[in-house]
């Protein structure tokens, strides 16, 4: 039964992003002849894949816990890594974009949906890349978006913490952007994707189970003009929050 479970789900996922990325295409190309303002082509992006997100949700059989108060204006949600599933999580109500390793954007469907909706492409061994990146983080701010980071770079199994990347701190204590810190935890641990795990024969498995659980904390928005205190501050947060959310996950 299992491995027919996931088999369906990830033919469904497959189709729902296939369906979801022309829709888009299509709705783009019409925005032009519309002559949409930039305001309300990024508004109609972000409901839809809102709705994609949510839809992903139900095909998977996530089962979510979520604490804390969804954060109301444009900030940068930041939260630890554990697996890809990470990014279908923040549902907000304001129009975000993501930053995400440029090794995805190669991924066949995932990768050019996610170059749809705006996704910023970081090289973190290229020095440039990182300066562009962060850049792009500031103008996208400066817009009225918000901003989805993973800023320790690569998933961890946990339930501590990697270190965080100090970029994105210096650019929001020098420009005064909020930082909305979130914990993560999955029920199952072995869902984080790490080491030489291949992606697909990883996804079959772990997509077969009935249901995925996942516990996700939201934090109060946190405004710092020290770089260093701020990272210092959003990762002990998070590190706290996570460790708590794994001892309940870890209750029978």
């Amino acid at each position: 039964m299992r491995p027919l479970r996931s088999l369906v789900r990830i033919l469904l996922f497959l189709t729902l992003c296939v369906a979801t990325t022309l829709y888009l295409l299509v709705g783009l190309g019409l925005s032009r002849l519309s002559q949409w303002t930039q305001d309300k082509k990024r508004s109609w992006i972000h409901k839809h894949f809102v709705k994609f997100v949510t839809r992903v949700q139900r095909i998977m059989g996530m089962r979510i816990t979520w604490e804390g108060e969804f954060p109301d204006s444009a900030a940068v949600v930041m939260g630890n890594h554990r697996s890809y599933v990470d990014a279908i999580l923040f549902p907000v109500s304001f129009p975000v974009v993501y930053v995400a390793r440029k090794e995805t954007k190669s991924w066949p469907i995932i990768g050019w949906g996610a170059s749809i909706i705006g996704t910023i492409w970081v090289d973190r061994k290229s020095k440039d890349s990182r300066r562009a990146t962060r850049a792009a983080v500031r103008s996208r701010l400066e817009e009225g978006m918000g901003i989805v980071i993973f800023p320790e770079g690569t998933t961890h199994r946990g339930p501590d913490l990697l270190e965080y990347r100090p970029g994105m701190f210096y650019t929001c204590a020098e420009e005064g952007f909020p930082i909305v810190p979130v914990a993560l935890e999955y029920k199952d641990p072995d869902i984080a994707w790490v080491g030489n795990t291949w992606f697909i024969p990883h996804a079959f498995h772990h997509f077969g189970a009935k249901h995925i659980d996942i516990a996700v904390r939201f934090g109060e928005a946190v405004h710092m003009n020290d770089p260093e205190a701020l990272r210092t501050h959003v990762r002990n947060w998070t590190q706290a929050q996570c460790l708590d959310l794994r001892a309940k996950l870890d209750q029978p």
